[in-house]
């Protein structure tokens, strides 16, 4: 059939006839639901930490700066920088020939002091008989003298002996006041010596290292002057600052913490053994200590990494990528449910660490398939494709 010759209105009108025809008695077919490809995983049982990073600078427990307690020639110094010693072991000597002559002298003098001690109690015990002796006379002289029987002169020199005999013992115990007096102080004197004796001689006060010198030997040092200074680096800790907002979880002899190598890994733990009574109101901080075990070889003043652990616990989780956060706060995974469709529930966060979420309210959904991968754009309901599954933990 020829068309060209019926006009086009006419062409058009028929065509809209055929397209009527066509579709009569025929339903439009609905869109296939969109499946979505998820991976699932079941709760598992985790460690969950609390934690916080810090830095601390390693110190030793034990140090000190030795100093001279007396003038002298620094005669002996049998220690060099990073030499080590034991407690007791000697370190210098002060020249100490004058300090031991003084001893000696001293000692000399406690011998003269407690011969003129005794001089003074032998005296006192003859000034003592010989006032008893004219305490006699005075006394019958006084009664001769109520009976007439001695002339009044003969009575005032007994009476006059005896109270010069009174005198002599006064006199005698005051000498012997001085001559203790004397000796206490010769004894002193004598500590005083010893003192200075020992003083010269210099020991180790605990396990150290020497590691810094500040003179040489035979050189004139002063009382007060450094010699040496010394530490334990057996014994170190990590002395380190926090944020005021963590002293109330911070316990010492009980807050755990990690040693963490350059790599990350741990290289040790131990617990904080001291935290500052208070907190410093400038910079809002307070200050740590944390015991370094021995297996550490770490020495004073490096800088070192850890991680404080304020709470540690077991319980169950999931990766923090399935919990997603909805408006007020609200925490939600999908689960899958008997029809492979996605089913949302409730989600109580705990501690999130290593990139996992402690699920508080597990008890009711132990045993459930989640979402964990996958999950980012499902609504609830949508058809779900399990590609992969974990097991139940």
């Amino acid at each position: 059939m020829r068309l060209a010759k019926y006009p086009l209105p006419l062409l058009l009108g028929m065509a809209a006839l055929l397209g009527a025809g066509t579709g009569c008695g025929r339903e439009k077919a609905a869109p296939a639901e969109r499946v979505t490809r998820v991976t699932v995983g079941h709760l598992e049982s985790r460690t969950f930490r609390r934690q916080i990073p810090v830095q601390g600078t390693v110190t030793p427990v034990e140090r000190a700066t030795i100093s001279a307690k007396i003038n002298g020639t620094l005669e002996v110094l049998k220690v060099d920088e990073g030499d080590r010693r034991k407690a007791g072991d000697f370190l210098f000597g002060i020249d100490s020939q004058v300090l031991k002559n003084q001893v000696v002298v001293k000692e000399d003098e406690i011998n003269v002091k407690e011969a003129a001690l005794k001089t003074a109690e032998f005296a006192l015990r003859t000034a003592e008989i010989n006032c008893a002796q004219t305490r006699h006379d005075y006394e019958r002289a006084l009664t001769l003298r109520e009976s007439k029987a001695v002339s009044l002169a003969s009575f005032e020199n007994a009476e006059t002996a005896y109270k010069r005999a009174q005198t002599v013992v006064q006199s005698a115990q005051a000498e012997i006041a001085n001559a203790a007096s004397q000796l206490k102080q010769a004894r002193s004197n004598l500590a005083i010596a010893r003192k200075n004796l020992e003083d010269s001689i210099i020991k180790a006060p605990f396990d150290c290292v020497v590691t810094e010198k500040f003179v040489e030997e035979n050189e004139f040092v002063t009382v007060g002057q450094d010699i040496l200074k010394l530490e334990n680096p057996d014994r170190l800790e990590v002395v380190c600052h926090i944020s005021a907002v963590y002293y109330p979880a911070i316990e010492p002899g009980r807050t755990p913490a990690e040693f963490i190598r350059v790599s990350g890994a741990v290289a040790g733990r131990a617990a904080v053994t001291w935290k500052a009574p208070a907190v410093d109101p400038e910079s809002r901080t307070f200050k740590i200590k944390i015991a370094v075990p021995k297996t550490l070889r770490l020495v004073s003043g490096m800088l070192c990494e850890l991680r404080v652990i304020l709470e540690e616990k077991t319980n169950y989780g999931l990766p923090a990528d399935a919990v997603l956060l909805r408006a007020n706060n609200r925490s939600i995974a999908f689960t899958v449910n008997d029809r492979n469709r996605a089913e949302s529930v409730e989600i109580v966060r705990g501690i999130t660490s290593d990139n996992w979420c402690e699920v508080l309210n597990a008890g009711d959904l132990v045993g459930r398939r989640f979402v964990i991968g996958g999950q980012t754009f499902l609504n609830n309901g949508a058809p779900l494709a399990v590609t992969s599954g974990g097991g139940k933990r």
